[in-house]
């Protein structure tokens, strides 16, 4: 709770600095998020907001502030529903506490692979997904492609019986926590920011997350060995607050609207070379990567779909998603 003080009074000191005198035609919109900035997802927000500045005459200005600067996801969050922070970039998982909607892309071995996940997101099922929080203070703009999540570990995990007992960092996703005891681990809710140091502490035994965040974040320093089971393709998503979005014009709002989807497209371009880069200097490095027989991992998670099947509204949703072309 005090971290969450310390943010809103830094914020409130940020705001409060900018004086009537200074004031100008220019908008300036606060974009937060934890990524470094040679992320793929952030050059895509740069180029979110190249195109917001450029297409409003320089009339917007979205400001960025990465690496965590103003907070965690967790505190982020917090932030952009107290109106501190106008936009900001989070995970499909921690939404779902907001949202039921949210709750069925993390959900583990549901789509086919990735073309099939980027082609949902695209879809109308996508953008009722996104529009889903608005009675919550906040909508989605876009959603971000987050590559397949997998288990990251200081001892190797081969198969599952190698996770039993292992204390694995998770998002705060009722979803990923589930998923993680149903394949022998113990889920250990913490913010990405917290990772590191839980590693390094014994904390945790290992986290899942993307090859690129597992690289940016230095995470493999204290955990060596990458499983590739891929067991989530959950999105990354640009949600913005309700109270600013509803400030702009019918012609602000398709500009800013357009200008996310079109970081998409881009941020998906830079995705995979990222990846191939990062996987051979991480080889370097001394990463152990493991390939697994999925087949067990699947059959394990169906619990979860024996549990989340009984909402109608999930149950609809995965087979639209299952049936989707």
């Amino acid at each position: 709770m005090k971290r969450i003080i310390g943010f809103l009074t830094l914020i409130l000191v940020f705001l409060t600095g900018c004086g009537k005198g200074e004031e100008t035609s220019t908008k300036k919109i606060k974009l937060a998020h934890a990524l470094t900035e040679s992320h793929p997802v952030h050059l895509a927000m740069v180029k979110f907001a190249e195109e917001v500045n450029e297409k409003t005459d320089g009339k917007i200005e979205v400001l960025i502030f990465p690496n965590g600067q103003l907070g965690g996801e967790r505190e982020i969050t917090e932030l952009m529903q107290a109106g501190a922070i106008d936009i900001i970039k989070t995970n499909a998982g921690p939404l779902e506490s907001f949202a039921k909607e949210y709750s069925v892309l993390p959900l583990p071995y549901l789509f086919k692979d990735m073309d099939h996940n980027l082609r949902v997101l695209k879809s109308p099922i996508g953008e009722e997904i996104l529009a889903a929080t608005e009675d919550r203070g906040f909508i989605g703009l876009t959603f971000y492609n987050s590559g397949t999540r997998n288990f990251y570990t200081k001892k190797p995990v081969r198969n599952t019986n190698d996770l039993k007992g292992m204390k694995i960092r998770v998002q705060t996703s009722k979803t990923m926590v589930r998923m993680t005891n149903l394949l022998g681990g113990s889920p250990t809710p913490l913010s990405f920011g917290e990772i590191y140091t839980a590693l390094q502490q014994g904390v945790v035994d290992g986290a899942e997350n993307n090859l690129i965040s597992y690289a940016e974040s230095k995470h493999y320093e204290a955990a060596p060995y990458f499983t590739f089971d891929e067991h989530s393709i959950s999105p990354d998503v640009l949600v913005m607050n309700t109270k600013t979005w509803n400030k702009l014009s019918t012609d602000e709002k398709a500009i800013i609207k357009t200008a996310a989807l079109n970081s998409f497209d881009y941020q998906n371009e830079i995705w995979s070379e990222t990846e191939d880069k990062l996987m051979d200097s991480l080889k370097d490095k001394g990463v152990e990567f493991f390939q697994v027989d999925k087949t067990e991992f699947v059959e394990k998670v169906q619990p979860l779909y024996d549990e989340v099947t009984k909402d109608s509204l999930i149950k609809d949703y995965i087979e639209r998603i299952r049936n989707f072309e």
